[in-house]
């Protein structure tokens, strides 16, 4: 099992959540916002009873904050929320990406090597990322070891 996945059973085990007003303090929103954003179904919080205090997950931290980060560049409300929801899905598609192709990753003399894995048209050769010190990445082609 890999450090990454020990990390995130551990977080979601742990059950993170924010209060309204936690949220709103953090993500640099009035609570008015956050009522209303829920109440057009933007934003979901979590309440065990009816008039029970909200509680947010640590997701929505984010989410709130690529709202309103849009919404500071000029955007409308629904097309921010578009645009975070299109942000959102993408960072999913970056982290499926992510833990498909991350075969390897070792530190070496000229920087950390991570290892693509095999090309699909020639799996005799794989792509490996060199992130240099200088936070330069370079890419290259290498034959594939595990055949």
């Amino acid at each position: 099992m890999s450090l990454a996945s020990i990390y995130r059973k551990r977080f979601i085990k742990a059950n993170l959540r924010l209060s309204m007003r936690e949220l709103a303090e953090a993500a640099e929103v009035s609570p008015s916002q956050l009522r209303y954003w829920e109440r057009k179904g933007y934003i979901h919080s979590e309440q065990t009873q009816e008039n029970s205090s909200h509680k947010y997950q640590l997701a929505t931290l984010f989410q709130v904050m690529g709202i309103k980060y849009y919404l500071d560049e000029g955007y409308t409300l629904p097309v921010a929320v578009a645009k975070e929801d299109e942000r959102r899905s993408q960072m999913k598609d970056f982290q499926r990406f992510i833990i498909d192709r991350v075969f390897e990753i070792e530190a070496t003399k000229e920087g950390t090597r991570i290892d693509l894995g095999p090309l699909a048209d020639d799996p005799k050769k794989s792509v490996e990322a060199i992130v240099k010190e200088d936070d330069h990445v370079e890419l290259r082609l290498f034959n594939t070891r595990r055949l």
